[in-house]
């Protein structure tokens, strides 16, 4: 099983099937292809600022190498240590790109695929449609606190230890 985010679009959604396909779902946890194919990856998912970051990174590990005359196995890690990075930390990587153009993170969900995750996401979104809708702000009454002074799970007050 693994842990999925659903993020919603920019400006809202309203609960219509059009609006469900503009939700965007991210899968937490190590991802081959964003490791093996690391540039590639950030580019297609618009990842621009960690894409800098990788290859910053990248041409750090080179002159690395160069400078300290690194050889071998030694030099390999070296230069797969910002793929390794991406390759880990993709789920973070994508969830504050979309977040930075607007994205709003509303909730999560336990599947195996992302078809399951969605599906089991957008029962309870829909599910709840009524009731957001059904009654206005004002018609529920004003929260009154208990009157007996004690909050949670304390005694009662002037009651024996």
């Amino acid at each position: 099983m693994r842990n999925w985010l659903i993020y919603e679009p920019p400006g809202g959604a309203r609960r219509t099937l059009d609006d469900a396909a503009k939700f965007v779902s991210v899968r937490e946890g190590f991802s081959k292809a964003a490791f093996f194919l690391a540039p590639a990856w950030l580019a297609s998912k618009r990842c621009w600022l960690a894409l800098g970051l990788w290859v910053a990174a990248f041409v750090g590990a080179v002159l690395v190498i160069r400078m300290a005359d690194v050889t071998g196995g030694g030099a390999v890690v070296l230069l797969l240590l910002p793929s390794l990075g991406v390759g880990l930390e993709n789920a973070w990587i994508r969830a504050r790109a979309l977040e930075r153009r607007g994205y709003r993170h509303v909730g999560s969900a336990m599947a195996r695929t992302r078809e399951e995750a969605e599906l089991a996401f957008f029962q309870d979104w829909l599910a709840d449609a009524p009731a957001e809708m059904a009654a206005p702000a004002a018609a529920t009454g004003a929260y009154r606190p208990a009157s007996s002074g004690v909050l949670g799970l304390f005694p009662q007050p002037g009651s024996a230890r």
